[in-house]
């Protein structure tokens, strides 16, 4: 994949018992702070750079790798824990396009390291009174970057509990688990709280959760067992915009354009001789304008697509012969 990237040393220096937790989540959810409590309770110094609920301070996919908290265990003693803090598809200073390309290269490169995905961590704030287009996206897209068969080691974390009456939040809890999450839960998916107050003992506690998983299966059936676009990018040699997640990126991205031309026009009408009003049309359009090409980006070029069938068709006649 082509474009600026900082090799990760988590990558440089993979080892094929590493343990990789990614997490996840929209802008705000708490990706950092959910890092930092962990971080805490292994008494470790690091910290990762908190933002604020609008600003992301995560544009780049940032890891740590942590030692020696699996000797407890049999089967994964002395196997190393990475943990991956990624951006937003709502991120502050990158395009949707961007980030998911950055995602797409880390995992790709983890996948082909043969490290062990132990589990996937999706933080929600649960203190947001609706389920924003924005949380809608953002879940959308991880859901394909996932796949189904890769559901039962999701965990979706909600954060950002005490900042409110616990029956308030408990009825979202609930609201969220029927109308938005069920299908997930179906497929295997846990829920579990970063409890207010006691952030180091809960965060620790979904991460034990995982470890248990890990250590009660064999390292060689679960490490074949990638995300869906792990396995599009590496075993079916796809590229990245020809991914599930890529291909519901552009239609989210075209359906966002389309009525942001509709709004363009309407205003349009009643910006008529308003010169501040001209001022945030043109803001309008260099948005659209930004998000159509995202959606070239996400086009595969024909070039590229005859080279890639030709590769597999080549592949395919010397294994034959």
């Amino acid at each position: 994949m082509p474009g600026n990237y900082s090799v990760d040393t988590a990558l440089t220096d993979a080892r094929e018992t590493d343990i990789v937790i990614p997490i996840m989540g929209a802008t705000g959810a708490g990706k950092s702070s959910f890092i930092n409590a962990l971080l805490d309770y292994f008494g470790i110094v690091k910290h990762f750079e908190v933002g604020s609920a609008l600003a992301s301070c995560t544009s780049d996919l940032e890891s740590v790798v942590i030692e020696g908290q699996t000797n407890n265990w049999k089967r994964i003693r002395g196997h190393r824990i990475v943990i991956v803090d990624t951006p937003g598809f709502d991120d502050t200073y990158a395009g949707d396009f961007e980030i998911l390309q950055r995602i797409a290269r880390w995992l790709e490169e983890s996948y082909r390291k043969k490290t062990v995905l132990g589990g996937v961590i999706y933080l929600h704030n649960i203190s947001q009174n609706r389920f924003t287009g924005t949380a809608r996206r953002n879940l959308e897209i991880f859901n394909h970057l996932c796949g189904e068969s890769a559901l039962d080691k999701v965990v979706l974390v909600t954060s950002h509990w005490g900042t409110a009456p616990d029956q308030i939040f408990d009825k979202r809890e609930e609201e969220l688990k029927k109308r938005y999450w069920n299908t997930m839960m179906d497929g295997g998916t846990r829920v579990e709280r970063l409890v207010a107050g006691e952030e180091q003992a809960s965060a620790w506690n979904i991460f034990h959760s995982i470890l248990e998983r890990v250590e009660t299966r064999a390292i060689q059936q679960i490490r074949p067992e990638g995300l869906q676009i792990q396995r599009e990018l590496v075993n079916e040699r796809k590229l990245l915009p020809q991914t599930h997640a890529a291909r519901e990126l552009r239609a989210q991205l075209e359906q966002m354009v389309e009525a942001q031309t509709q709004i363009q026009a309407l205003k349009a009408d009643a910006a008529a001789g308003n010169a501040e009003a001209m001022a945030q049309l043109e803001e309008q359009e260099a948005k659209v304008k930004q998000m159509a090409q995202q959606i070239e980006n996400l086009k595969v070029p024909f070039p590229m697509r005859l080279v890639q069938w030709m590769k597999l068709v080549v592949g395919r006649w010397i294994w034959v012969g």
